[in-house]
């Protein structure tokens, strides 16, 4: 399959994005041998033209298998904010006011707000704060299918779903995953890579086409500065989840968790500093 990208965005970057998403697991209809890779084909006017190539392991399914990896394709490109191309003599002839432009703008700040302030994580925060937090949220789309993250990466940032639904599986000791929750609209995931720098506890794989959005490091640590206490805030429910995951994987009991919540939470609570490069008082209330 072929696609079309204009060049204000590196060949490198187009095929580390691509490559990356379709090398990341198994995906139906694709042999894993020879492995997928993408490749640049030619270029145009405006535009740079590349190419998936791919081995069929049903060539009966070629035609179901091509719109699998093109809907990948789409929605990877989309996360990595680098459009598909337009013909150069394309002509727009519809015109949004600023008007118009400010208030979708407005109404999409609102929604990400909203979200924010139903989860736990967040809920504390005050307005203007999740304003800060909704205002650097980068939009992440997932198809269905998609491995959204993988147990064992390394990934400094969390997500927020807005539409759809997930599953998260952890690999037990025996090296058998097992499903340990689902999410949906208003769920995170990812909280503990983005707070410690902490590898990805748990896979998560898109049930439906998923909505989510994307919140890095350095937006975090903006609002973390000013707001100190959140720290402790978040060692609190970090532990508690970290508990919920052990015990998935170890069969932990009740005893078993309370006995090492405290801890956990102590020790979350010097990581998250340490990651982030503040000081002692970081769990201090602000004056």
């Amino acid at each position: 399959m072929v696609f079309n990208v204009d060049f204000r965005f590196a060949p490198n970057d187009v095929i580390e994005a691509v490559t990356g998403e379709i090398c990341d697991g198994p995906i139906e209809g694709v042999a894993a041998i020879p492995a997928p890779n993408c490749i640049l084909l030619s270029f145009h006017e405006s535009y740079a033209r590349y190419a998936v190539r791919y081995w069929l392991s049903n060539l009966a399914a070629d035609d179901a298998t091509d719109s699998i990896l093109r809907t990948r394709v789409y929605f990877v490109l989309k996360r990595a904010r680098i459009p598909l191309s337009i013909p150069a003599h394309a002509l727009f002839l519809t015109e949004e006011s600023k008007e118009r432009e400010a208030s979708k703008a407005g109404e999409e700040r609102q929604r990400r707000m909203e979200a924010l302030g139903r989860v736990e994580f967040f809920d504390e925060l005050a307005e203007e704060d999740r304003a800060r937090l909704a205002a650097g949220l980068r939009e992440a789309p997932f198809t269905r299918g998609e491995v959204m993250t993988r147990q064992g990466d390394e990934a400094h940032w969390l997500y927020l779903v807005l539409a759809g639904e997930a599953l998260v599986t952890v690999m037990g000791e025996g090296g058998l995953e097992r499903p340990v929750a689902r999410l949906g609209p208003g769920d995170l995931f990812g909280e503990m890579s983005l707070m410690t720098g902490a590898p990805r506890a748990a896979t998560v794989v898109a049930v439906t086409d998923v909505e989510c959005c994307r919140l890095d490091k350095a937006v975090f640590k903006d609002v973390l500065k000013d707001r100190p206490e959140l720290a402790e805030r978040a060692a609190e429910i970090l532990a508690r989840r970290t508990m919920g995951l052990e015990a998935a994987r170890h069969e932990l009991d009740e005893e078993a968790k309370r006995h090492h919540l405290e801890s956990v939470k102590t020790d979350l609570l010097g990581r998250i500093r340490g990651f982030f490069g503040l000081g002692d008082d970081l769990g201090a209330t602000r004056s």
